[in-house]
């Protein structure tokens, strides 16, 4: 009888290098602007450590970080009430999914709060614009906890 075989398609979250599989973080990118969350997808697939879903509805961000699972949840913040801070709410409120880390990505941040990284309103955030270096440093301490 031989072995069931299965195709590597299957499962987008694994990478093949050098005869052997590495299991990529997975990363989901919460932005309606396309040409914002292309730069960024761009950047961290080529580190060649993430997969990265993107989803630019707000009205179906939960159900799809609820089926992506991913390991970090980046949203863009542009204003105090918007879609994305009502989303970064919904996430934390989640019992699936409060244990993810939130990157918060915001240009609104008033003169008292401003800093280039840190946390405001108890989200982890990049104020924009940001250097991709500092986006890809701030990703790595998230999942891994190292600072590079």
């Amino acid at each position: 009888m031989n072995a069931p075989s299965f195709t590597l398609l299957a499962y987008p979250m694994l990478g093949i290098r050098d005869n052997f599989v590495k299991v990529l973080k997975k990363i989901l990118l919460l932005d309606h602007k396309t040409r914002a969350t292309h730069t960024v997808r761009r950047a961290l697939e080529n580190a060649g450590k993430y997969s990265i879903r993107e989803e630019r509805d707000a009205a179906f961000a939960l159900h799809v970080a609820r089926w992506f699972r991913p390991d970090l949840i980046m949203v863009s913040l542009t204003s105090a009430a918007t879609d994305g801070e009502i989303i970064a709410r919904q996430l934390q409120k989640d019992r699936d999914l409060c244990h993810v880390p939130l990157l918060c990505l915001s240009n609104f941040v008033s003169e008292r709060q401003f800093m280039s990284a840190g946390i405001v309103r108890g989200y982890s955030f990049l104020a924009v614009p940001v250097k991709i270096e500092q986006l890809l440093c701030a990703v790595e301490h998230l999942l891994f906890g190292k600072d590079y």
